[in-house]
């Protein structure tokens, strides 16, 4: 290493969380909305394609709705624990590697 300044916590900053941001529910709840909404359309579609009523068979469409719903919630918990890996190798490397990451100088026009 060399005898330059080596504080890199201004890097490792924008690693961290706005802690003032708050998701909104949609954006909160995206994966579950979206995997029971695909899990009740499945069933109603092949009704739909066999030319029965669309919610015949109700209860294949609330079993698919849950169903796709638990599915949902894995792949966001999924998600989460890949960024989370993805950003500790990131703060690794830059507490390991310093010297790559140089104190951003003033910007003129």
């Amino acid at each position: 290493m060399s005898d330059k300044n080596t504080d890199v916590s201004w890097a490792l900053e924008l690693l961290a969380p706005d802690p003032t941001v708050e998701p909104h529910l949609f954006a909160k709840y995206f994966h579950e909305i979206q995997c029971s909404l695909f899990g009740a359309g499945v069933p109603a579609l092949g009704n739909a394609l066999l030319r029965r009523p669309i919610y015949a068979g109700i209860q294949n469409l609330l079993i698919g709705a849950v169903i796709g719903g638990a599915v949902g919630h894995l792949l966001r918990l999924r998600e989460n624990g890949i960024l989370a890996t993805r950003d500790a190798i990131y703060r690794d490397y830059i507490i390991n590697h310093p010297e790559d990451f140089p104190p951003p100088g003033n910007k003129y026009l």
